[in-house]
This record gives structure tokens, sequence and C-alpha cells, in this order.
């Protein structure tokens, strides 16, 4: 008996020393995860911090250049909202990838359908499957709006039949490979070189240049105006070639 009891206790110590031995294990487990989620958690916020930083010192400048250059507080007013409904639609194709990755024709789309809304335009996009870093989508978030305001003030989609073709392709590869980008207006009338850049105008070199380090040419034509835009791309996200039209009957 005194043997069987003896055996007993062993057992029972053993299975609580196990048991013990586990909990310490989950407790230590416990803790480490509670600290890698705060460590995440305080990532989280500086990063959050650093683009809210960013993003306000965006619309400060951009609200005072288009201020100045407005002519009265309603051209103010409507210039000034139409670049941050632009700059939104950057945020919220963004948040949906989780701030990692825009596909540039979602953006794109966005972007022109903003503008144009239902004023019967047409335009036709095309291209191989782009994704665009952080930086390039707030970069051609305000490009797109600023060549669609111009397309539709003063280019070829200011007339009832203009049209607009927006297409895209890669240029070498590897680390070297580029993004090649040409937006190309068709109307009736010639479009002259402008006398003076305007803040639109300044607004995209300095997105593409400054910001993706990229180039950007302007040609002038009897038929409208054509851009070509190339930035680096290294990132291979090239794929099948897709093909996008938009059309819409003129109103009367």
């Amino acid at each position: 008996m005194v043997g069987s009891v003896a055996l007993l206790l062993a057992v029972a110590l053993a299975l609580a020393t196990q048991w013990q031995l586990r909990a310490l294990a989950a407790a230590r487990e416990v803790q480490r995860v509670t600290q890698k989620s705060l460590q995440e958690r305080e990532l989280m916020l500086q990063e959050m911090k650093h683009r809210i930083k960013n993003s306000i010192a965006r619309v400060l400048a951009i609200a005072r250049q288009t201020a100045f250059h407005a002519e009265g507080l309603e051209q103010f007013m409507e210039s000034y909202s139409a670049r941050l409904q632009a700059m939104s639609t950057a945020q919220d194709v963004l948040t949906r990838s989780r701030w990692q990755r825009a596909d540039l024709k979602e953006l794109l789309t966005k972007e022109l359908e903003q503008v144009f809304g239902d004023t019967g335009s047409h335009y036709e996009i095309s291209g191989p499957s782009a994704e665009l870093d952080e930086k390039a989508t707030q970069a051609f978030s305000l490009t797109f709006h600023e060549l669609a305001t111009n397309a539709l003030k003063y280019g070829g989609m200011a007339e009832s039949n203009g049209t607009l073709e927006v297409s895209w392709s890669y240029e070498a590869t590897g680390p070297a490979r580029k993004l090649k980008l040409i937006w190309r207006e068709h109307g009736n009338k010639a479009v002259a070189t402008p006398e003076r850049k305007g803040f639109g105008t300044r607004l995209i070199d300095a997105n593409i240049i400054g910001e993706l380090q990229g180039t950007i040419e302007r040609l002038y034509g009897d038929n409208g105006l054509t851009v070509e835009i190339v930035f680096p791309s290294p990132a291979e996200t090239g794929g099948r070639r897709s093909r996008w039209r938009r059309k819409r009957r003129h109103s009367s």
C-alpha cells in the first residue's frame, strides 16, 4: 500500500510539473505575441503619423497654390475640392490593398470618371497589368486629374466629338525596367504651346519628375495634345494586356 501510494504521488507530481511547464510555456508565448503586437502597433502608428504628416503638407501646398492662381473664391473652391477628391480616390484605392499596391487601370478609371462624369465623354484605356506603389499612386492621382481637367476645359475633350486614348507599356527589364504611359487627345482643333506654365502643369511636373524621377514630354499637334510619361518601374508586374473603353451617346 505504501508503495502504491508513493507511486500515485509520484505520478501526480509528474503531471503537476508537466502542467506547470506547459502553463509557463503558454504564458511566455502569450507574452511574446503581446510584445510583437505592441511593436507592430507602434510601427503602424509611426507609419500612419508619417503618412498623415505628408498628406497635410501636400494639402496645404495645394491649397496655397490653388488660392494664388484662383480668380475668386468660387473658382478656388471648385479647383481645390476637385484636387482633394483626386487625392481621396488614391487613398481609397490604397486602403483596399492595405497600402501595398494600387492597380493603374483602376486608379485611372476612377480619376477619369470623377472629371468627365456623365458628359458623354469617349475615352479608351489599354495596357498590361500594372501596379503602383504608394508614392506613384499619390503622384498619378493628381497627374491624371490635372490632365483630364485640362482636356475637358481646353483640350480635345472640350469638343462634343473629342476622344481620349490612354495606353501604357513596359520598356526594358529588371532594375532598369520603366513604364511608358501615353495620353493622347483627339479633337478638330490644333493645340498651341501655352505661353506660360499654369499651376496644374507645374503640379504634374513636380509629381512625375520630382516625386518619381521620371520624364514627361508634351507634343502639341494639329489634332490635339499628346503627353508621354516614362518613369522607373522595376517591379515585375507586367501581365496579359487588357483593354477597356467607354462610350456614351453625346447629349443633344
